[in-house]
């Protein structure tokens, strides 16, 4: 047996099950989007009081388990913006660890709401 042969074969085996592999994972993706859209469509048709429950719910266990860390989870809407705020806050120091979307991003969205009210208010 040739041993190019041998080579180019065993080359072919290789991308083969590279193929296969990637084939497994783009199911697996395909499958927890699905689930994730299932999920996402069910929570829509539930009335907003029991939405608001399942949240409420999801909240409080985050809180159990955060506070193993010494943390806290706190949303709350921005005023100016409207824009819902998710802070991690050190339950002793009540200083925050993290906040989502960072206070830059309130304050740039805040200063473009400002732009676009002065724009239409001279264009009226």
């Amino acid at each position: 047996m040739d041993v190019k042969a041998v080579n180019s074969t065993s080359a072919a085996l290789q991308m083969q099950s590279q193929n296969v592999e990637n084939q497994k994972e783009i199911q697996n993706q395909n499958r927890e989007q699905n689930q994730q859209k299932d999920l996402k469509e069910m929570f829509e048709t539930l009335e907003p009081k029991m939405q608001e429950d399942i949240i409420k719910k999801s909240i409080d266990e985050l809180n159990k388990k955060m506070s193993m860390l010494n943390s806290q989870l706190k949303i709350e809407m921005d005023e100016d913006t409207g824009i819902q705020v998710v802070k991690i806050i050190d339950s002793e120091s009540k200083e925050v660890i993290r906040q989502l979307p960072p206070d830059v991003v309130l304050k740039i969205a805040k200063y473009i709401d400002e732009v676009t009210g002065l724009l239409f208010n001279e264009k009226a």
